[in-house]
């Protein structure tokens, strides 16, 4: 049987998300080298000698942060492959997914070479998750491929700049531009689709049934 956690240990879990929470809003407000230990204490009205408590540095609390995202990431592609969907219809909803939440979470993807910045040990630790997403995904269009209703080709270069393209929205993602985060994910579930040879006819009907 699992243990229940204590309310000590509730609430320095709730405190640390509080921490994390706001870091985050204020790395994607000032960038990460700018923002400071003493800002995002302030903000919690807390002293940078409390804050210690919580997190050891800015670069655990990156990691935590960053950590998080592919967690998310990880729980809604197993609902989306755990679904009784078609391949076409579980891409779809998988890439409607992930546009949600690196639009909701942009500073796990507005870092230049983000992983270079931690430590070592926090590198690889972020680095395997990100990996087991990605093999994730790929399993995701095997299950396509090896249906006929994506073409074979190479899928796995087709994953990947697939990826590539989804965690780059941030990089240009307006939050009050005309395009909102849910029509961004439609269009790049079509754009997606159609570069894994499924014809998208007008009005967002598909050609390419599972072939026997």
């Amino acid at each position: 049987m699992q243990d229940v956690p204590t309310f000590r240990q509730v609430r320095f879990l709730e405190k640390r998300q509080q921490i994390l929470d706001s870091a985050a809003r204020l790395f994607s407000q000032k960038g990460y080298e700018k923002a400071s230990l003493e800002e995002i204490a302030a903000r919690l009205k807390l002293t940078k000698a409390s804050l210690y408590h919580y997190v050891r540095s800015k670069k655990e609390i990156l990691f935590h942060i960053q950590v998080q995202a592919i967690e998310e990431a990880v729980r809604a592609l197993h609902e989306v492959i755990a679904s009784d969907r078609d391949p076409v219809e579980k891409l779809r909803e998988a890439v409607r997914s992930h546009v949600r939440i690196v639009t909701k979470r942009p500073v796990t993807n507005l870092l230049k070479d983000q992983e270079l910045i931690l430590p070592r040990k926090l590198r690889t630790r972020l680095i395997s998750e990100r990996d087991h997403f990605e093999k994730i995904f790929q399993e995701l269009i095997l299950e396509g491929v090896e249906k006929g209703v994506f073409e074979r080709g190479n899928w796995k270069m087709g994953a990947k700049a697939a990826l590539g393209a989804l965690n780059r929205i941030p990089m240009w993602y307006n939050p009050k531009g005309a395009l909102s985060a849910e029509e961004i994910g439609d269009a790049m579930a079509e754009f997606i689709l159609r570069g894994f040879g499924v014809t998208i006819k007008t009005g967002g009907d598909r050609q390419g049934e599972e072939k026997p």
